[in-house]
Formats: structure tokens, C-alpha cells, sequence
């Protein structure tokens, strides 16, 4: 499945003057809607956030035609609108960060509000109250830490890239995120793997569907279609600048499903470099063996998860930032053990023996068939027997040996493949668990340009290389953990 995603971001202000656009601003846009007509054939909301207001002097009178800037503090980037007739802005397509907000008008003070802290898919209602003054003067406000959800009747549920990082999930896989928060009940294994094959989307957001869930990376949509709701990519934990789910009452902007929408946002660079190195460890030794492995005195099945990787991110010049993250995630997990009831004796022969037969306890013994076939009758003559009566008894008493030119040595060679086990088990049962690998590994690449204040371009790349073995195989009928399925699961 393609998962490039490239966008180009219009800003519109809510005001009744237009400014004339400039003949370089046209180029560099034809030149964005080429590279998009390229590379993608739809353009979609990315954090999908948007900062909204009014202006008004100290008597609450709208004031129309006011300056307002956004800078983003990450990146410096500043976008500029100017208030509407009755005193509106309107800053959409904000991208998940910290910004500060300014504005001005003449005859009053300079308004700055700094440490906004905008996310994922949120609406926020900024009013502006300017200060009769000079415009060298300043109001200086800080954000409050705390911010109430007072734009819409959404209901959502939070998680910042902080808290993704360091929340705690099974096999760090990032879908466990998503049973967080109110009004959400799951079936999600304890360990869901570590890739998007195996991962289960069983949580329900207030009663509806599992199926009717829609997971979202930078407004890119994560869901397999072709595969009935499986995964098209799982993306690392360490990638992600927040994590929404959007359980109800949310905007037509999100009406891909009817159940939960879960916004992800990949991390994107800033002015200053930074970057992390991890690694995580599971092994079987940190847990107990199963009951009915411990009982037929084999070990304990492996269980051995890393999960190395690393993140950079930084300025490419004044306008450009990059992000990239790698993760290489490696499982060697055994199979469930299981018991079954094996068809072949621990004596079975080898090719050129014979095969010696215990006579059950009804006391049946095998005879020799009756056949009409001259070169099978010249065997029975050259070993001694008489067709339709029982084989000779073997040296072990209530055994009977059948010769080895009656067996077709084909049927030895493949039994002895090891297809069909030995019981391991009591005399006729084998328990096992083999091991499972399972390798993948993680390329993510995020760019993001400040083309002018008006127009934002931002490309994402995502890679997921997977490889799999499954005991017993898939799509049969085998219950003997002795042939598996190797899986092959590339996604872009």
C-alpha cells in the first residue's frame, strides 16, 4: 500500500481586503502544485488544527482590519491575517506545536500571548482585548497550562508525544494507545506483535463497530481495505508528536468511519537539532514456562524481543526542517504449544529397516495382504510368508516385524522429513514449541517547508520491511508446529 503523503497548505484570513499576489508567490505555488500532482492525487488535512478569535478594545467593540501574527516557536515560521468587519480571524491548518500569538492596531497597545500549545485536530478559541497605547507599548500574557475544549462539543481523549514515549504498552505496539481514555472497551491480545499484520483493531468507541474505526497518520489514512481491517503500517511509537482519538461528536472534516477516528502526527524538525537513541528488551527468562511444557519436562518457549532505533531532526535552511526515525524491531516468539496425537511410532524405520509393529492391547496383529501381483507374491516367498496370515513376531514379545522390501521407500523418506513427529510426548503424543521470528524494520522521513507565510508544504515517507514465520502454517489444516508460512508484508 502507498503511504506518501504530500500537502499544500492554502491560508486563508477572514478579512474583506484582498492583497495583491505577488508574481513570485504564483511561481513557487505552480511549482508546489506541480510536485503534488506528481507525487500524490489528493491532498488532505494534516494535524488539521486551527486557531480562531475576535479583537475587541476595552469596551468590547469589534475592532476590523487589526494585524494578527502566529509564530511558531519551534520553527520561527510566522503567518499573518488581518481581522474581518467584525473584528474575526481565522488561522486554519495549524500544525501540532508551540506558537505565540500578536496583534496589533493603531492607537492601541501591542497584544503578545506566548507558550501556545496547539494539538492535533483541536479547535482554539484565542480573543483578543487590546489596551489603548502607544504601538511601542506591549501586553505581555502566557498561556494557561490548562486548556478547556470550549470551541465544540467534541468528545476526545489526548495524548502528547511525551506521554506516547513514555506510557507503557505491550511490545511498544502503538494501538494499545487508542484503548486509553472513556467510553472504550477492547479485545486486544496482550501482545499484539510488532507488526501491522498481526495487530488487532478490536476496540469499540462507545458501542459502535471495531471495524468502523479509522486510523489517521498526518491525515493519511492507515487501514488495509483490501485486507478487512488490518493495517497497512504500524508506525513507531518514538516517531509520533501526539496521538488523538476522536470518540464522538467530532467535525465532518473526519467522516471517513462511524466508529473512532485516531489522528496520529509524525514528529517534524525544528530550529535546533535533536534526536534520541533507544533500545528495548524482552526475553523468556523474565517469565514462567507454560503448564503442559513444564509437565513433559521441555523448556520454556523463546520469547525474545529488540526493539533498537533512533530519531534526528533539524533545519535545512531558514525555511526547511527534516525528521527522520528508524526502528528495527526483532521478535523470536515459540509457537503455542500444543499436544497432538501423532500417526508415526518412535520406531518408526528408516529407509532399508524394517518396521517392527506393537500389537495393540486387542491383541490384532497385522497380516500379510493377499495380492494377485507375481512380484509382490516373489517377496512374500523370499521372506517366508504366506499371504493373509499374521507377520512373524519380532524379539520384542507383542511385537511383529514387517520387512523392509514391503515398504515403499518413498512413504520412509518423506515420513522421515520430520512433516509428520515422532511422539515426544507418552507413546503416541508430541508437544512443541518452535520458534517464530519475526523482523521488521522502519524507515520514516518528514519534511516540512515554510514556502512564504501563506502556503506550508509537508511530505511524509514511510516504510515498513517485514518478514514472518508462522507454526503450524496458515490456510490448512495442521495441527503439528513442524512446517510453518514465511510471510512477506513490504508497505509504503
Amino acid at each position: 500500500m502507498n503511504h506518501l503523503r504530500v500537502q499544500v497548505r492554502r491560508v486563508r484570513n477572514v478579512s474583506t481586503r484582498q492583497e495583491p499576489a505577488r508574481r513570485h508567490v504564483r511561481v513557487q505555488f505552480a511549482r508546489a502544485a506541480l510536485f503534488v500532482l506528481l507525487f500524490t492525487t489528493f491532498a488532505v488535512a494534516q494535524e488539521n488544527a486551527s486557531i480562531t478569535g475576535t479583537v475587541v478594545d476595552s469596551t468590547g467593540a469589534a475592532l476590523p482590519n487589526a494585524q494578527i501574527s502566529l509564530t511558531n516557536t519551534g520553527t520561527s515560521q510566522i503567518r499573518q491575517v488581518t481581522t474581518n468587519s467584525v473584528g474575526a480571524y481565522l488561522f486554519p491548518n495549524v500544525g501540532v506545536g508551540r506558537y505565540k500569538l500578536e496583534a496589533s492596531a493603531a492607537g492601541f497597545a501591542k497584544y503578545t500571548k506566548t507558550d501556545i500549545v496547539v494539538h492535533v485536530a483541536q479547535t482554539l478559541v484565542e480573543d483578543i482585548a487590546l489596551k489603548v497605547g502607544g504601538t511601542e507599548q506591549t501586553v505581555s500574557v502566557e498561556a494557561d497550562a490548562l486548556q478547556v475544549q470550549s470551541a465544540s462539543n467534541e468528545v476526545s481523549s489526548l495524548i502528547t508525544g511525551q506521554q506516547v514515549t513514555q506510557l507503557a504498552t505491550n511490545g511498544r505496539n502503538v494501538t494499545m494507545l487508542a484503548s486509553l481514555g472513556m467510553g472504550k472497551s477492547n479485545t486486544l491480545p496482550a501482545f499484539g506483535g510488532v507488526n501491522a499484520l498481526t495487530t488487532a483493531n478490536g476496540i469499540s468507541f462507545n458501542g459502535t463497530r471495531n471495524t468502523h474505526n479509522i486510523y489517521l497518520l498526518d491525515g493519511g489514512e492507515l487501514n488495509d481495505r483490501g485486507c478487512g481491517g488490518c493495517f497497512s503500517s504500524l508506525p513507531s511509537i518514538d516517531a509520533l508528536s501526539e496521538f488523538q482519538t476522536l470518540d464522538s461528536n467530532y467535525g465532518p472534516d473526519y467522516g471517513i468511519g462511524s466508529g473512532g477516528t485516531i489522528a496520529m502526527v509524525i514528529k517534524s524538525g525544528t530550529q535546533q537539532f535533536h534526536g534520541s537513541v533507544w533500545e528495548f528488551n524482552r526475553n523468556e527468562l523474565y517469565a514462567a514456562n507454560s503448564y503442559f511444557l513444564n509437565r513433559a519436562g521441555k523448556k520454556r518457549p523463546e520469547f525474545r524481543l529488540n526493539v533498537p532505533g533512533f530519531n534526528f531532526g533539524g533545519p535545512l535552511g531558514k525555511k526547511t526542517f527534516f525528521f527522520v526515525n528508524e526502528e528495527w524491531r526483532r521478535l523470536i516468539q515459540g509457537s503455542t504449544p500444543t499436544v497432538s496425537n501423532t500417526i508415526l511410532p518412535s520406531n518408526f524405520p528408516t529407509l532399508g529397516q524394517p518396521l517392527t509393529y506393537t500389537v495393540p492391547s486387542n491383541g490384532k496383529t497385522p497380516i500379510v495382504p493377499i495380492t494377485q501381483d507375481p512380484a509382490k507374491q516373489a517377496l512374500y516367498a523370499s521372506d517366508g510368508l504366506v499371504a493373509g496370515t499374521p507377520f512373524p513376531s519380532g524379539a520384542t514379545p507383542g511385537t511383529v516385524v514387517i520387512p523392509a522390501n514391503l515398504i515403499d521407500q518413498n512413504a520412509v523418506l518423506e515420513l522421515n522429513q520430520g512433516t509428520f513427529p515422532k511422539p515426544n510426548f507418552g507413546a503416541s503424543q508430541y508437544i512443541a514449541s518452535i520458534a517464530q521470528p519475526t523482523n521488521v524494520r522502519e524507515d520514516v522521513v518528514r519534511i516540512d517547508h515554510n514556502i512564504n507565510s501563506k502556503f506550508q508544504l509537508m511530505g511524509h515517507y514511510l516504510h515498513d520491511a517485514m518478514t514472518q514465520t508462522y507454526y503450524p502454517p496458515l490456510w490448512g489444516n495442521s495441527t503439528y508446529p513442524t512446517v510453518g508460512t514465511a510471510m512477506l508484508n513490504p508497505s509504503w
